[in-house]
């Protein structure tokens, strides 16, 4: 017969999305996996991302959302021969209390888990947790912009925009909701050096 904890390990992911909406914001979460074997993997191991996967696509899949992992790792550490473990809350609180911006964008949910940051601050938030600390030090917060990665089909409609506004002043995307297409028209902006762009919509609350 064989014996099986009812224990699971714990993980901390951190991720982002690439719309204009989640500029410059990460959430840092947590989730739990089956795996035994993921006890002692380095951060960013590929089944601590597996997991991680696995619970943000609960709740973002249904809604059509992409997202990017940046960072996992285990909630699990070694201080003074004890094996203790940390949750992401306690992750939020030292950023907090170092005077992180904290962003909600699901008021009815409480989705609270977004930050205004980077990911080495938040790295840095973790090993402050891990060290007992309950603040970074001034210069631990540093203020580097995560850089925005366009996915292939948007990065396709810019570089097509790019070539037809070359010999013409008009271009059409045919594109679904949450496609970023305002984002997307930005970047237009940003490479061809416009110097006054107007942004019209008839929906302003989608």
């Amino acid at each position: 017969m064989k014996f099986t904890s009812s224990l699971k390990l714990k993980l901390i992911y951190v991720f982002r999305i690439n719309d204009a909406e989640h500029q410059g914001c990460l959430k840092i979460g947590e989730t739990t996996s089956d795996d035994e074997n993921i006890w002692g993997l380095e951060p960013n191991s590929k089944a601590l991302n597996d997991a991680a996967r696995k619970r943000i696509n609960q709740y973002t899949q249904t809604a059509g959302i992409r997202y990017e992992l940046l960072y996992t790792e285990l909630a699990v550490y070694s201080r003074n021969g004890i094996i203790q473990s940390f949750s992401d809350a306690e992750v939020h609180n030292v950023l907090i209390r170092s005077g992180i911006q904290r962003k909600t964008f699901d008021t009815k949910n409480k989705a609270n888990e977004w930050f205004v940051t980077d990911l080495e601050t938040v790295k840095k938030a973790i090993a402050a947790v891990k060290e007992g600390r309950e603040s970074l030090k001034a210069g631990e917060i540093t203020h580097e912009r995560s850089p925005i990665v366009f996915r292939p089909e948007q990065r396709e409609a810019i570089d097509k925009t790019k070539k037809q506004f070359r010999n013409s002043n008009e271009m059409l995307w045919y594109a679904k909701m949450r496609f970023g297409k305002t984002l997307s028209a930005l970047q237009v902006v940003k490479e061809m050096n416009f110097t006054r762009t107007l942004i019209l919509t008839h929906r302003p609350v989608v």
